[in-house]
């Protein structure tokens, strides 16, 4: 499926490989419960606007975060703009995207940390909601509160999420609030927010645990020690934070029990995630990236625990190679797609529409997710092993087995009495397909040899 191509990207990149990408299946379907979801970083004034919506279509994605920046909307103190963010919300829709808005950005003569801002913000949020609603459904009250975006204490933020979360529910019933939106799994902080806040002034809770360079199953976090520890608490926190020592979902299950604290454990989704491709401290190289992105999205969906992902974001803020900043896309400044776009592409072409079944083996070493589709008599494995290798035995059929790599080269085992019918399969730390009639069973080996 892969073949190799010179195709000129942004300034300073340039790339020497084309992956085809067959349509997506359903491409302008709006799909409530896709897990595949994107940051936007999308203005109504945004260039390339259209070329933008249909790359995130291309890709299949389904769900996009997007900014309400309120200081965009009410320039003018108690008058909104809101036909720019109409046209953008309609093109999105189009383009087979649902969204969900960020109400964030305060205008400087209103300041949210104060009741008199709090009840602007909450008037902001009911004009949204009565607008959009049966286009909009979904609403994320700030970003990052728990750092620099938000310049208040925790109490501040506690009041603003108790009342526009009130405010929300009032205006339309169906609406679903988004709350904490937290950088970090930053379980200190939400115990403070969920012990001054009603349990239902929100639905669904979010947080946005980057950890480069590390890969989402390893037991060490380095961004969580280097930046969370020792920058952000760096007097009141050790290296030895329990956090530091955690896996991904190992982080997600004590932000799990910290909800349930306080009542049964709310949804989650991270709506920020991505591995840096710079080539500079904490980066990752673009191969990798690709790999990454797949695992965590394959992590979240497999584990159960969270619902969607929306990665940071679809294309690089810029050119600078070196910068941390600029390198966070699926694709380069000027669209040109990474590694990253042609496995995000593919993982939404075999998985959107199958539902996942059960975990045959789930770490440390070996990962094998089994996904079923209701439309067809067939079956697919995700796999793959955070090691250089390890195996699985596969059952075969005389049907065969298809083997897809993340980039949807093909490859077809065919049935053999002898030597196929319990198929040994390697696995490496970049996930494959397989996709078989229904009763895959992917069976753990311990070892190489026959």
């Amino acid at each position: 499926m892969g073949r190799c191509l010179f195709s000129t990207a942004a300034e300073n990149a340039h790339n020497t490989f084309n992956v085809q990408l067959p349509p997506p299946a359903v491409p302008n379907d709006l799909i409530e419960s896709s897990p595949f979801g994107i940051n936007t970083a999308l203005r109504p004034d945004s260039a390339g606007l259209e070329a933008r919506l249909a790359a995130m279509q291309r890709a299949g994605i389904k769900w996009g975060r997007q900014d309400f920046s309120w200081n965009r909307i009410e320039k003018q103190k108690g008058n909104y703009d809101w036909p720019p963010y109409d046209r953008l919300v309609d093109l999105c829709l189009k383009h087979g995207m649902l969204i969900f808005g960020d109400l964030t950005s305060s205008p400087n003569f209103h300041d949210p940390r104060t009741p008199k801002g709090v009840e602007a913000y909450c008037q902001f949020a009911r004009t949204a909601v009565a607008r959009y609603a049966g286009k909009v459904d979904y609403w994320q009250i700030w970003n990052e509160p728990n750092g620099g975006y938000w310049k208040g204490t925790p109490e501040q933020y506690a009041r603003l999420l108790a009342a526009s979360g009130k405010a929300i529910h009032e205006t339309n019933p169906k609406a679903k609030v988004l709350g904490l939106n937290m950088a970090f799994c930053d379980v200190r902080w939400a115990e403070k927010i969920l012990s001054l806040v009603p349990n239902d002034c929100f639905d669904i809770a979010c947080f946005h645990p980057y950890r480069p360079p590390n890969a989402p199953e390893e037991t060490f976090d380095w961004w969580e020690q280097d930046q969370y520890v020792k920058s952000w608490h760096r007097h009141d926190l050790t290296p030895d934070y329990p956090l530091v020592h955690m896996s991904y979902l190992d982080q997600t299950d004590e932000l799990i029990k910290t909800m349930k604290k306080f009542g049964p454990a709310k949804p989650l989704w991270v709506t920020e995630i991505c591995w840096n491709s710079h080539i500079h401290p904490y980066g990752t190289s673009e191969l990798r990236q690709a790999d990454l992105a797949v695992r965590f999205y394959l992590l979240s969906i497999a584990s159960q625990k969270v619902e969607k992902v929306f990665w940071w974001t679809l294309k690089d803020g810029g050119s600078r190679q070196f910068d941390q900043a600029d390198m966070v896309g699926l694709m380069r400044e000027d669209l040109a797609p990474k590694y990253a776009f042609y496995a995000y592409g593919w993982m939404t072409r075999l998985l959107e529409g199958k539902r996942w079944v059960r975990n045959d083996s789930f770490g440390p070493d070996i990962y094998a997710a089994v996904f079923t589709d209701p439309k067809k008599d067939e079956d697919l494995i995700a796999a793959w092993s955070p090691k250089p290798y390890a195996y699985i035995r596969v059952n075969n059929t005389e049907r065969g087995l298809r083997f897809y790599d993340i980039y949807g080269t093909e490859r077809i085992a065919t049935f053999d009495p002898v030597r196929t019918r319990s198929l040994p399969v390697p696995l490496g730390e970049s996930p494959i397909y397989i996709l078989g009639p229904k009763g895959l069973k992917a069976t753990p080996r311990p070892d190489p040899g026959w």
